[in-house]
């Protein structure tokens, strides 16, 4: 069952409404969740909204699931479910690990793929693995807003009062949107990147290789020595424009607790690859980009 919604958070909060998730148990979520003042967060604020319990597990370098925390957390008998987000698009590194681990504690699994549009786990589409998978259109179509809610455990029913709710707009541009060539371009432009980014230093590629068959959201990189956001608003003044996902860290999540996350999150730098982007514009990205890390301060 499908429904299409205003927003992912909305169908982030239906998804906790399904699975009676509230103060009495918990979910069990990814160390790596951000927010802004503008938005709030669209993945902890539907977990705070229902007052639901909720506990963290680590994740390494790359964001994969820490599967030794994972494992350990998942048994405690007030876990009833487990979050997974598909960072950027990629599938996580350690999904067959995960799917095992929250069959065998009989944990049901939300496949977050916000950034996910259109990835697949080897021959299955992404979200189709969990119990239940939220989507976000906005993320890789030009609308305003956009949500999905995909229900894929027949045993899990939804409430009455939920029904399609999304704007005519958003609905139109969906259905007459060309996703194929959408995943040629996207897939076209991150290997591009990659190729001329390698030969550019002062900063890692978070993902050195594009399995064939991912969808990238962006192109993330970690600075490595000069200061991100200093980084990020000159490039703006130069009139490029990247984002930093998630450049702040939720308080709940500690960083003493969480160091990785908080590593990453002052690092990340994500460039742009989406389909409104050609050669000449990741060229430009690129060449800026190295001008300001290699031509001294900034």
């Amino acid at each position: 069952m499908i429904y299409f919604l205003p927003r992912c958070r909305i169908a982030l909060f239906w998804a906790l409404k399904i699975l009676k998730i509230n103060k009495k148990n918990k979910i069990l979520l990814p160390s790596y969740i951000g927010i802004n003042k503008k938005e709030g967060s669209g993945v902890f604020d539907p977990v705070r909204k229902l007052a639901a319990g909720y506990e963290f597990y680590k994740v390494g370098a790359d964001l994969s699931v820490d599967i030794v925390d994972f494992e350990k957390k998942i048994k405690n008998p007030k876990v009833r479910a487990v979050l997974i987000i598909h960072y950027f698009g990629f599938q996580q590194k350690n999904f067959k690990q995960v799917l095992k681990i929250c069959k065998d504690n009989q944990k049901y699994l939300i496949e977050d793929c916000a950034h996910a549009f259109n990835s697949f786990y080897y021959d299955k589409k992404l979200d189709s693995c969990g119990d239940i998978s939220v989507y976000s259109i906005h993320k890789f179509l030009p609308t305003r807003d956009g949500g999905i809610l995909k229900i894929n455990n027949a045993s899990l029913k939804a409430p009455q009062n939920l029904k399609d709710d999304i704007s005519r707009q958003t609905l139109t541009i969906f259905k007459k949107s060309n996703i194929t060539k959408i995943n040629k371009t996207r897939r076209e432009n991150y290997l591009y990147a990659l190729k001329k980014a390698k030969s550019i230093k002062g900063f890692r590629i978070f993902y050195p290789r594009l399995e064939k068959n991912i969808i990238p959201l962006n192109f993330p990189i970690l600075i490595e020595k000069k200061d991100r956001n200093e980084i990020y608003f000159e490039l703006l003044k130069r009139g490029i424009k990247t984002v930093s996902l998630y450049h702040q860290i939720i308080p709940q999540i500690s960083e003493k607790k969480y160091p990785i996350s908080y590593f990453i999150s002052k690092r990340i730098l994500n460039l742009p690859i989406h389909q409104g982007i050609n050669k000449i514009g990741i060229d430009r990205t690129l060449k800026e980009l190295m001008n300001i890390l290699q031509n001294g301060k900034l």
